[in-house]
């Protein structure tokens, strides 16, 4: 039987709205209407056939028609509507949202009926992820949040106790077109497949993923979602939207911007979860669903592939196989080498730069292929002293062959403030060379000894006599039969001598133009600082210490100019004190004073 003051089915109108008209028409509640004919509203809500087929005859409509725009509850609490799967969360159902502009609309089209029968609800309105009208581009606004069970589905009802204030809504309600996030949602209900990547979703997945991975880009990483207002939930779908609809793509850009904007600090608890805050805690923990397994895939492989991950972590809850990279934390952790000198070996050997010197020891990240050797000698890699004692080289001597690039380390981390690290292989193959052709035996001859008694000897270098074995300059090089290393290696001191002594020098030093001056060195010195006596520096053809020499030129010069009193003295056999009283008495004055240079210098000329 149908109803005689029965209200027309709307547009778009879910069948427990329709049910809620005819009972307000009548001036009761939409569950009394119901009882009262044998119908079972919560039936109706969840769209079941035999309830709609009676509240279709009871409204004079086609049952096909009701059934078009109601959410039909399956045996897994979801629900399909326009043939789209949406889930209990997906959809409003103690809140009621409505258009305020549609409702007006609505009461003033049919002025017969009371303004609570006329107002009807739409299907969209229903779905929480709508939260703007498309037909006045105005924001929804809440009108009821009640959990009373008698007024639950009753959109008759609610909007009868909203009346008073519609205008005020109208008012109030921000003005604004939706989002591309909601046309997204309208075309799929209305049969499109507008974006690939969320088209192989079920529409409550869509949506989900669209607000999961929009509160982060909107908000950060991780806000309060229970306080986000419905404002914010729009701006959250709007840029969700933005970043999913490009797909892998678009996930994995905003994946980097999470990861290069977090304010990284020392702990060593910044993994995906804290990086990429609600978008991983969404997924790990509140979304179990297998449908969402394409988009964890997604976050997980940028997350291997991104982050210093392996063996031993897990993400999602699925251990990691392998690794991709490696921070200084992690590397430090799985090979025990103290993490400050690592990073400083890591730097010396250009695996990381200045930059990720500066950066926590969890964010400066690199290849964990490009670590293997260097690790494997770092480990093995012996600071100075210590290859000193390998190789039998007293301090002075290691520190030279260090000095002087006979032995290389293998990460030079000085520059770092570490030590630097040399290879045994480089020790060992330095010693080979230095002992190639040398000949063993059992005590040694006769002015032939190890190389630091041989350079102090020779007065010249362990430098110097390493560089002539090692260039194969020496007839003869030994080894010890009973030593080790670097002190059994023997030369011989003679040869030594020969092949380090520098070429002569023409020209006299301080002492040797003092002797042929019949002078002091005093006085050779002073002629010197009073420009009397020009000077060049020279290498001692012995020692090869610079030494400072007069030519031999300037000493000629300087005798044929002038004669000191005493050699003037010496050359007439007189005591140099009578010879300077007769000086005095023909009045002829010294050119080079006493008070200057420490002796009498007279021109020859005034001599004569």
């Amino acid at each position: 039987m149908s109803l005689v003051n029965s209200v027309r089915l709307g547009l778009d109108e879910p069948p427990a709205s329709f049910a809620s008209r005819i009972a307000a028409a009548f001036g009761i509640a939409g569950r009394e209407l119901c009882l009262d004919f044998t119908v079972v509203f919560q039936g109706v809500v969840d769209g079941e056939r035999e309830a709609l087929l009676k509240l279709a005859g009871l409204g004079d409509v086609s049952a096909d028609a009701l059934a078009a725009h109601a959410f039909v509850r399956t045996q897994d609490r979801r629900y399909v509507h326009r043939d789209e799967i949406l889930t209990r969360g997906a959809l409003r159902r103690s809140r009621v949202h409505v258009c305020p502009a549609c409702i007006k609309a609505d009461i003033a089209a049919e002025p017969q009926l009371p303004p609570e029968a006329a107002a009807r609800n739409r299907a969209i309105w229903v779905i929480e992820a709508i939260k703007t009208c498309e037909v006045h581009s105005m924001a929804l606004v809440e009108i009821a949040d009640d959990l009373a069970p008698t007024a639950l589905h009753d959109f008759a009802f609610h909007v009868r106790l909203a009346l008073p204030q519609l205008d005020v809504l109208l008012a109030d309600a921000a003005r604004r077109p939706p989002s591309g996030f909601e046309r997204y949602v309208l075309d799929r209900l209305a049969g499109m497949r507008p974006v690939e990547f969320l088209d192989r979703l079920p529409l409550y997945a869509a949506i989900r993923i669209c607000e999961i991975f929009g509160v982060v880009a909107a908000f950060g990483r991780t806000p309060n979602t229970k306080r986000l207002t419905d404002d914010e939930w729009w701006q959250a779908g709007a840029a969700g939207f933005a970043v999913v609809s490009q797909g892998r793509p678009g996930i994995e850009a905003l994946l980097a911007d999470l990861q290069r904007t977090y304010p990284y600090g020392r702990s060593s608890n910044e993994g995906p979860q804290a990086l990429f805050g609600r978008a991983y805690q969404m997924l790990a923990f509140g979304a179990d669903d297998p449908v969402y397994d394409a988009v964890r895939a997604i976050i997980a492989d940028y997350t291997i592939a991104h982050l210093p991950l392996g063996p031993g972590d897990n993400v999602f809850g699925k251990p990691v196989s392998a690794r991709t990279l490696h921070s200084v934390r992690t590397l430090s952790t799985e090979t025990g080498l103290h993490i400050k000198r690592l990073r400083k070996v890591l730097r010396a050997a250009g695996i990381i730069g200045d930059a990720q010197m500066q950066a926590t020891y969890n964010n400066a990240v690199f290849p964990a292929q490009a670590v293997e050797v260097v690790v494997a000698e770092a480990e093995g890699a012996l600071p100075l002293q210590e290859a000193g004692r390998y190789l039998n080289a007293p301090r002075v001597h290691i520190e030279l062959l260090a000095r002087e690039g006979f032995i290389v380390p293998y990460v030079a981390a000085r520059a770092f403030a570490a030590y630097d690290r040399y290879a045994k292989t480089d020790l060992d193959a330095f010693l080979a060379r230095l002992l190639q052709t040398a000949a063993v035996m059992d005590a040694p001859p006769e002015n032939r000894m190890p190389i630091p008694s041989a350079a102090k000897r020779a007065c010249c270098s362990a430098g110097d006599i390493l560089r002539l074995i090692l260039d194969r300059k020496l007839n003869w090089v030994g080894r010890l039969r009973s030593g080790r290393g670097y002190l059994s290696v023997l030369v011989d001191v003679d040869e030594i001598r020969g092949k380090v002594r520098g070429p002569e020098v023409e020209g006299l030093i301080c002492r040797q133009a003092a002797q042929r001056l019949r002078t002091t060195d005093k006085v050779i010195t002073a002629l010197i600082d009073a420009g009397e006596l020009k000077t060049f520096v020279a290498l001692n053809p012995v020692n090869r210490c610079p030494q400072v020499m007069i030519p031999l030129a300037e000493i000629e010069r300087f005798e044929q100019s002038y004669v000191s009193l005493f050699m003037l003295a010496e050359q007439r056999g007189q005591h140099f004190k009578q010879v300077l009283k007769k000086l005095e008495a023909q009045g002829i004055e010294p050119a080079l004073k006493a008070a200057k240079v420490g002796a009498r210098f007279y021109l020859r000329s005034s001599l004569e």
